[in-house]
């Protein structure tokens, strides 16, 4: 096979004329915040999710903090974190003044481990926050227990989730309340955006006021809130985005796992064990290289970028050691957490958007049978 020097991205957003078209109705009508499209783009997520309430913002991490907020974490309580994750799961906690508790992963799904948790529930611990990370689900049979055990909340982070499926039912569902992101290169964006999902009606009306300016009506301000609305134009393109949501999960689903079927005979790969009561949407592809090897990862990188395949490589660290907590006051200088340890730095993601051809995949299985 040829190996032609085309980039293939390892991500893309799937816009077509269609969200153009939606966009410009809304520009064109002159009502841009707030209005009838975000009505429409709540109650349509809200009901593809299978949930009661939905609460549009204008960012996933904004859609994490207001629902801690909106649960009752507020200064000195402790909240229960993953160390591997983007960071904002940990900059919503810090933003209500709270101390992100770290537990370890589960190396097999490299989610927040239920057992780890376990050993650092205190009486200061007022949330739960599992990461369903690269599309896989976190054990939410046990994190439901463990939440009416001892009575704390779970609040889902499902920011790299959407249409993930736990025992047959998408997550975002399963906790008091859940948060999606709409980043440009999410399962569907908005641009930028994000969503809070509840069953709670209490809970979604504290979000609603949370989110414009802590208002009850037009002129009441009750509470301390933020300018966190999504825009009229962000939810025109996230109606069209979640019209199509489940056709693009579809795709990506079927490119992943083709890669995958492709590359697990590699004598250097290491690829996530897939589980059967798990619905993986794929936002990541995961795959690293097995520490035996006399390769690494950075070579695993120079090699993709020679051949033209992007990828993914973050998390490099576990979170504990970013610098903003230690300028913040918070020591996390002798935690070790095994498992988080182990695999930071060791794992990149595949291109694994729906819009990759058959060819490209093909091109991805080849440079790597190459490696």
């Amino acid at each position: 096979m040829q190996i032609d020097s085309k980039l293939i991205k390892v991500a893309a957003p799937d816009i077509t004329e269609v969200e153009v078209d939606a966009v410009r109705e809304v520009l064109l009508s002159g009502n841009y915040v707030s209005g009838p499209k975000v009505e429409e783009f709540e109650t349509r997520f809200a009901d593809w999710l299978g949930v009661d309430h939905a609460v549009a913002v204008n960012s996933g991490t904004a859609a994490l903090h207001i629902a801690l907020e909106a649960i009752g974490v507020k200064k000195n309580d402790e909240v229960v974190v993953p160390p591997i994750t983007f960071f904002a799961t940990v900059f919503s906690v810090l933003y209500l003044g709270a101390r992100p508790v770290f537990a370890d992963i589960d190396s097999a799904d490299m989610c927040l481990a239920p057992s780890e948790v376990r050993k650092v529930i205190t009486r200061r611990t007022k949330a739960i926050l599992p990461v369903h990370l690269f599309g896989a689900s976190a054990k939410m049979d046990e994190f439901t227990e463990l939440s009416r055990k001892h009575k704390i909340p779970i609040v889902e982070d499902c920011a790299q989730a959407h249409g993930t499926e736990f025992d047959g039912a998408k997550v975002g569902g399963f906790g008091a309340a859940a948060a999606f992101s709409f980043f440009a290169t999410k399962h569907m964006t908005t641009g930028e955006g994000g969503i809070i999902t509840t069953n709670d009606p209490h809970i979604a009306e504290q979000c609603r006021t949370i989110r414009n300016h802590g208002l009850s009506g037009r002129d009441e301000h009750v509470r301390l809130g933020f300018n966190n609305r999504l825009t009229e134009i962000a939810a025109a393109i996230g109606l069209v985005q979640l019209a199509k949501l489940d056709r693009l999960n579809a795709k990506r689903i079927e490119n992943s796992e083709y890669l995958r079927q492709n590359l697990h005979d590699l004598a250097w790969a290491v690829l996530p064990a897939s589980k059967s009561n798990v619905k993986h949407t794929y936002f990541w592809c995961p795959i690293s290289v097995d520490p035996a090897h006399r390769k690494t990862i950075d070579d695993l990188k120079a090699h993709l970028t020679k051949y033209g395949i992007g990828f993914r490589h973050r998390y490099k660290e576990p979170l504990y050691k970013q610098p903003v907590l230690k300028k913040m006051g918070l020591d996390y200088s002798k935690l070790r957490l095994p498992n988080a340890e182990q695999m930071a730095g060791r794992i990149i993601g595949l291109p694994n958007h729906p819009n990759l051809s058959r060819h490209e995949l093909d091109k991805i299985i080849e440079v790597l049978k190459m490696f």
